[in-house]
């Protein structure tokens, strides 16, 4: 298996913003290797590159593929304005000449696939898309080849983030305010990243509690939480999505319907019985996940998962 490799893709404000890839043992100037690039959850809020699953890892000797894992400033320290630049600034570098010496020539920089878990499912969308950017005063980057958001955010207007849950249900206990403050301060230094282990991991959690996260990614913005919302957009007919593989919940219905109004072709099928994270499990690989149907056992008999996927395979 290979190594990854760091490197400093943008600085803003200060910050080095870091993306790792990894290339195949074999690759070479001939192998002209497809390009995932992956980001990672926590509601924009905390969350590290490095924390990319086993079968996304797996998947750079079986697929032949180049993974790029990268970070973004989080929020409510850099608002959505802030992280939309960052992940606009990861897609120009993986086109760029620099980019290319550095992998030895073994890329294709036209064969980019975006994806992520979570809101960084939601990133991937925004990417594919172009949702979002003029809001923030910013050119969309070049479309990607296709868009495999993993049980993605859609629409932070949606009431699981508009209504507070005392306690969070997977929680099961209130969190004090004092356990985030530290990191829900937006006058607090401006950061990337945070291990797994820190207490920002708290962030999430806290924000479903006190449903919070429109006020921690867009106060003093002036942009409507709407400016992001993916269905809405896409339904519209002035955004469309490259092939789309979504992996998610009741919310991407609302993708997959507002796809079919507007003639994109997509194939929709229900999962029963997988929680959020799922793929954290190193049993589920890239071919379960694209191929097989899981009985995957769970206490909620109730959760649905759906798969939202082009009629025709997106080609690497």
């Amino acid at each position: 298996m290979g190594v990854f490799k760091t490197i400093t893709f943008a600085q803003h404000d200060g910050v080095d913003i870091k993306l790792d890839y990894m290339l195949p043992q074999s690759a070479s100037s001939a192998s002209n290797l497809p390009i995932l690039l992956w980001f990672h959850g926590g509601g924009l809020l905390q969350g590290t590159r490095t924390c990319a699953w086993a079968h996304l890892v797996s998947a750079v000797e079986k697929y032949k593929l180049c993974l790029v894992t990268a970070d973004y400033r989080l929020a409510p320290q850099t608002r959505m304005p802030g992280i939309m630049k960052d992940i606009k600034a990861a897609m120009d570098y993986l086109r760029s000449a620099e980019f290319l010496s550095e992998t030895g020539n073994a890329v294709d920089q036209n064969k980019i696939i975006v994806s992520g878990g979570s809101a960084g499912g939601w990133l991937a969308l925004l990417i594919g898309s172009g949702v979002g950017f003029e809001a923030c005063g910013l050119t969309p980057p070049a479309k990607p080849l296709g868009v495999v958001p993993i049980y993605p955010i859609t629409d932070i207007e949606d009431p699981f983030f508009t209504t507070k849950q005392h306690p969070v249900s997977y929680v099961k206990e209130i969190i004090p305010e004092s356990a985030v403050a530290a990191y829900l301060d937006p006058n607090a230094p401006q950061s990337s990243g945070c291990p797994l282990t820190s207490p920002r991991m708290k962030c999430y959690p806290y924000m479903v509690q006190e449903a919070l996260e429109q006020k921690l990614l867009l106060d003093g913005t002036k942009i409507p939480p709407g400016a992001f919302s993916i269905a809405p957009a896409i339904a519209s007919g002035k955004f469309t999505l490259p092939p789309t593989y979504i992996i998610h919940g009741s919310q991407s219905e609302d993708v997959f319907k507002a796809c079919k109004q507007q003639n994109i072709d997509v194939t929709f099928e229900v999962l029963d019985g997988v929680d959020h994270l799922f793929d954290m499990d190193p049993k589920y690989t890239l071919d379960e996940i694209s191929i097989n149907k899981h009985k995957h056992k769970n206490k909620n008999k109730n959760i649905k998962h759906v798969y939202v996927r082009p009629s025709d395979n997106i080609t690497i």
